[in-house]
């Protein structure tokens, strides 16, 4: 399932999608990004070489590319330009305020006007402020010790990047104790090579028919129901949604399927991330990007 590329996903996820704020990242003929709400109304033009994700109001974009790495600005929901960052680079979206930024010498944080509020710097930053908390180091490749948002070291504790990253991912992963569609409980099983599932009661709901499956989101699963020969590295392919009855909403390629990003769900045109962004609604209908 979607787990066997989550590594794949973590590396790339700030370029695979940009949903945030209710606005979706889209590539123009022209090669250049632009965002859409979630009907597909083209609210910031394409005009952008490469493109972050909208968090807290604001997103990272560029137009220019330096010797040493593209001209960042930061821009709101409208497009409009907040601040720049000179030569230096985004590491990470806002997050309780704060974003951080780079010139891979050292890394600082800094608040929606692009202050270093702080005043101060540090060898390394991993991961964006959670609970109040973030994590840095002063030595270079060495262990962190976590800050609050006022800058200030909160234990004398020290955690490895792994240790950092688990713990944010447990954090990430908290199930939802709401229960929104029947289909939230369905489990995946697998029976002669294909895929089904069944509800909480062991019960079959959808007959082993699927050569893969994803999970059921909003009352939908991605699903493939043609076999494929052979498998290309990096590449998650499904090629139909279902329902919760097993019905086919619709068939369509899926490269490098992403699920649901906000009310939209995200996959990939062709193998490794290429072939352009493409969304579907959560009754399988395509958006499609327009004025």
């Amino acid at each position: 399932m979607r787990t066997t590329i989550i590594l794949v996903l973590t590396l790339v996820s700030s370029l695979c999608f940009g949903q945030g704020n209710g606005l979706y990242k889209f590539q123009s003929d022209n090669g250049k990004f632009g965002f859409m709400d979630k009907k597909g109304k083209i609210i910031i033009k394409a005009k952008y070489l490469i493109v972050g994700e909208f968090s807290e109001g604001l997103c990272y974009v560029s137009k220019k590319v330096t010797k040493k790495d593209y001209k960042w600005i930061f821009i709101d929901t409208l497009g409009n330009k907040v601040f720049g960052i000179k030569n230096n680079s985004p590491q990470t979206e806002f997050s309780e305020g704060f974003a951080i930024i780079t010139n891979f010498k050292k890394h600082w944080f800094v608040n929606k006007k692009g202050h270093n509020e702080f005043r101060k710097s540090w060898k390394d930053a991993q991961g964006e402020f959670k609970k109040g908390i973030a994590y840095v180091t002063d030595i270079k490749y060495g262990n962190f010790y976590p800050i609050n948002t006022k800058g200030e070291r909160v234990s004398t504790s020290l955690f490895s990047r792994v240790e950092v990253y688990n713990s944010r991912k447990e954090d990430s992963s908290i199930i939802k104790s709401k229960i929104e569609f029947k289909s939230d409980k369905y489990v995946a099983f697998k029976e002669n090579e294909l895929f089904g599932f069944k509800d909480s009661l062991n019960n079959i709901i959808i007959e082993p028919k699927y050569y893969l499956v994803d999970q059921f989101e909003n009352g939908v699963c991605a699903v493939r129901i043609n076999k494929r020969e052979f498998e290309i590295a990096n590449d998650y392919f499904l090629d139909a949604i279902i329902d919760e009855d097993g019905k086919i909403l619709i068939e369509i390629p899926m490269h490098c399927y992403m699920g649901f990003q906000g009310e939209l769900i995200v996959f990939y045109g062709s193998f490794h991330f290429g072939g352009g962004i493409h969304y579907l609604n959560k009754n399988g209908q395509k958006i499609i990007p327009k004025h």
